[in-house]
């Protein structure tokens, strides 16, 4: 019996090919008179791991008795194994059957001394082993505070050269990351929806599978995208290009955090006390209601159990809705919300006119890169080698742009405009609103306006977190927003695009160009403005 083993790397640097390996053995066999009953060749394994596809298939041969197996032999003892316990483990599991090893390159006898020798040699190879992977980890950490990614690419990134050494870049999928990220900030779908929706999408693994679910929770919460690495200990902002930028990672964050505190919340439904577990004490205690026999009829109170605070649920009620009416909208902060959505909305629509045109260009000129190849190779003007060679090249370009060209520019403006009226119309008095909806209306409105809850100090509300609307409105509050003359600039398809970058740039607060804010605005003014269709159907029915 012949094993051979070979890793890519070792063949490179040692030069023991599979070839030389089983020629070898052959020669030792044909010399000591034994008879190759099979030949078992490893291509590609490590031999940290006993683990290996061939090995196995040798131990089970060997255990046949039928086959008559006296020995295995091979070129080296790390050929077997370059770890000191599972080489021991073979060999015993080989004595069992009756079968030594032989090693074409190094003597050792079945004797003391022999064995001894043997287990020396073995010690070497683990000892190698380990010193290599030692530099190996050293050669990573170096690769980290480089900021280089030295590993296998995750799912939107590609393993490439960059000045001859390893890094990473973003691949086709970046797109489809990109889209990801941007679909759950937008907060108007389930996780399962958008996993199952972008897995149709293209988010797969190598074998052309979705990922589990818990994956994509994975790849959500992974820095990487955003070109941070965090190995060893190390957190290092990488030298390669990000797929998303810093403000959406971490929108993305709170985007979870809130779904995670929805589900845990709504668990304990009780339609008298719309408040349970919203509403915090400081120390972030939960709120609880219950009802309370009085002499004659019972009472409603909301309460929290350490903190021995109490209040009557119409008085805390009212005090929220109080609270909530400061959020209130007016006329004139729809009419600028709408300014700077639509001015963001313009801005990148002719930024992506611009930008497909330039694509269009770019992908013309590939494809006619590409016949010249084809025209050039049927008439022998360049060999078959440089044909393939450069054809890959030429497709892996053409199907980059294909992938920008067709990535989905989703937006509803006609949602948008209705979503402003009925926010007019119903945001006047946010609380009052509340107030007169059914209770799991209630749920979506507080939940969705104020995503981490509010909290009660026994006198006053207050929240840490509020939805985009509402900081749009807070934005235009502040002292330098009244000297914003947003009236002067006409939004249209010919507006001058330079222009509107530097007015925006002139404005103190760089969240009048947040791209990714105004684009939550929009999608939150269409989310909120359905809760509140749904509101108002349900009062028509019940009034009729």
């Amino acid at each position: 019996m012949i094993y051979c083993r070979v890793s890519t790397k070792e063949q490179v640097e040692e030069g023991n090919s599979l070839v030389s390996q089983e020629r070898i053995c052959r020669e030792y066999a044909q010399q000591n008179q034994y008879l190759v009953e099979n030949v078992f060749i490893e291509q590609g394994e490590s031999a940290k791991t006993t683990d290996r596809t061939e090995l196995q298939k040798l131990l089970g041969f060997c255990s046949n008795k039928k086959n008559g197996i006296s020995a295995v032999i091979t070129y080296k003892i790390d050929r077997i194994s370059r770890n000191m316990d599972g080489y021991s483990e073979i060999r015993i599991l080989l004595k069992r059957y009756g079968v030594e090893i032989k090693s074409v390159t190094e003597f050792f006898e079945n004797t003391p001394a022999g064995r001894f020798m043997e287990n020396i040699i073995a010690n070497v190879a683990q000892f190698d082993n380990d010193v290599r992977a030692e530099r190996c980890a050293g050669g990573m950490k170096e690769a980290v505070k480089e900021g280089r990614y030295v590993w296998r690419a995750p799912l939107g990134y590609t393993n490439v050269k960059v000045n001859g050494k390893a890094s990473i870049e973003p691949s086709e999928k970046a797109i489809v990351i990109q889209e990801t990220f941007k679909r759950v900030a937008a907060n108007t779908q389930s996780s399962e929806e958008i996993w199952r929706e972008m897995s149709a999408r293209g988010l797969k693994n190598k074998n052309g599978k979705p990922f589990a679910k818990s994956y994509f929770y994975q790849i959500l919460r992974n820095e990487i995208y955003v070109g941070m690495i965090n190995k060893f200990g190390l957190r290092i902002q990488g030298n390669f290009k990000p797929i998303i930028s810093r403000e959406l990672f971490d929108h993305v964050q709170k985007v979870m955090k809130s779904r995670g505190r929805k589900t845990r919340f709504y668990k304990m439904k009780n339609p008298d006390f719309p408040l349970r577990n919203f509403i915090k004490y400081e120390n972030g205690e939960p709120l609880v209601g219950a009802w309370s026999k009085g002499r004659s009829k019972l009472y409603a109170y909301y309460w929290f159990k350490n903190a021995k605070i109490s209040a009557r649920k119409e008085k805390l009620e009212e005090l929220f809705v109080d609270f909530w009416n400061k959020y209130e909208l007016y006329t004139k902060d729809i009419n600028r919300m709408k300014f700077y959505v639509g001015i963001n909305v313009l801005l990148k629509n002719k930024e992506l006119i611009n930008e497909q045109f330039e694509l269009t260009k770019d992908l013309n000129d590939l494809k006619t890169l590409k016949q010249n190849l084809i025209l050039k190779n049927l008439k022998n003007v360049i060999s078959d080698a440089d044909y393939h060679e450069q054809l890959p090249k030429l497709e892996k370009s053409i199907f980059k742009i294909e992938s920008k060209l067709i990535a989905p520019n989703e937006r509803n403006d006609e949602a948008f405009k209705k979503g402003l009226q009925e926010l007019e119309i119903h945001m006047k008095n946010p609380g009052n609103t509340w107030l007169k909806s059914p209770y799991q209306a209630r749920i979506g409105l507080q939940w969705f306006n104020f995503p981490e809850g509010v909290v009660f100090d026994g006198k006053i509300c207050r929240t840490d977190e509020i939805c985009s609307i509402y900081k749009a409105k807070t934005l235009f509050q502040t002292p330098l927003s009244t000297i914003v003359d947003y009236s002067v600039l006409e939004l249209n398809q010919h507006s001058d695009l330079k222009l509107i970058h530097k007015w925006l740039n002139s404005l103190p607060n760089p969240l009048y160009r947040d791209e990714v804010f105004w684009k939550q605005v929009y999608d939150d003014v269409i989310k909120l403005a359905e809760i509140l269709k749904t509101i108002r159907q349900k009062r028509n029915i019940v009034d009729n």
